[in-house]
């Protein structure tokens, strides 16, 4: 079986949507917590944290009116409709925050579409329209803390030893499971962590690249031309390792 496994923010919208949110709110400090983060100086956890403190006292209306301005890639929609016609599985697996994620699906009418991600709770401040941010983070794994969200054991979950796993991603939090997928669509970032550590992978700029190559792939598989859904060595030994402790 085919399992299409989708980042969120900058893959399906337009922009890192949790970056943004906590620049916007929380000041640019922000950013420095990100930047520590990503030069391992504090886990992803602790970067939530500081930025979610760091956005106390927000205006809950002001914070959905900026989330419901955010966009998404235009061709996802015709993206997911190949994958229901095609009967191919798909989930988001997000390392941001269920609040925004949530309602930005369904401002764009995208729903029964499972995702994975932390979640956060806003809670009113005094009885006022200002909330406290509040994280909590379901899906964490006790030995990698590069990510909140582990995508890795989401993917390992909920495939099978058969099953070609697909992913598509852009940035940081998708570094760890590339390594794990057989068929890799990359663009910026992830782009470039794939080419510097060797991992094979497809360009993408929009969903309908991502859409076009899965469609001359499964027209391949069905005429027997090429068999391009196969399992990647390198990925099936990575996730050995996992399993077995490696």
């Amino acid at each position: 079986m085919i399992k299409i496994f989708i980042d969120f923010d900058g893959t399906i919208t337009k922009q890192d949507v949790g970056d943004a949110m906590f620049e916007k709110f929380g000041g640019k400090q922000c950013l420095d917590f990100i930047k520590e983060y990503h030069r391992g100086l504090i886990s992803a956890i602790e970067c939530f944290q500081r930025e979610c403190s760091a956005c106390n006292g927000t205006d809950q209306h002001i914070l959905n009116e900026f989330l419901d301005k955010q966009e998404i890639d235009s061709t996802f929609f015709d993206f997911q409709q190949f994958c229901i016609e095609s009967k191919l599985e798909y989930f988001i697996l997000s390392d941001g925050m269920d609040y925004y994620i949530e309602r930005i699906l369904e401002k764009n009418g995208i729903s029964k579409m499972p995702y994975f991600t932390n979640h956060l709770e806003l809670i009113p401040i005094d009885g006022t329209r200002e909330m406290r941010f509040i994280p909590s983070f379901p899906y964490t794994d006790e030995v990698c803390d590069r990510c909140a969200c582990c995508k890795r054991n989401h993917i390992l979950t909920l495939c099978g030893n058969d099953d070609i796993i697909i992913y598509i991603g852009e940035g940081y939090s998708d570094r760890c499971t590339v390594r794990y997928a057989d068929v890799v669509f990359a663009k910026d970032e992830l782009l470039k962590y794939c080419q510097q550590e060797n991992i094979s992978y497809f360009e993408y700029r929009t969903f309908d690249d991502v859409r076009d190559r899965l469609k001359s792939m499964l027209m391949n598989k069905e005429s027997k031309n090429i068999n391009e859904f196969r399992k990647r060595r390198q990925a099936q030994l990575a996730a050995r390792d996992v399993f077995i402790g490696g």
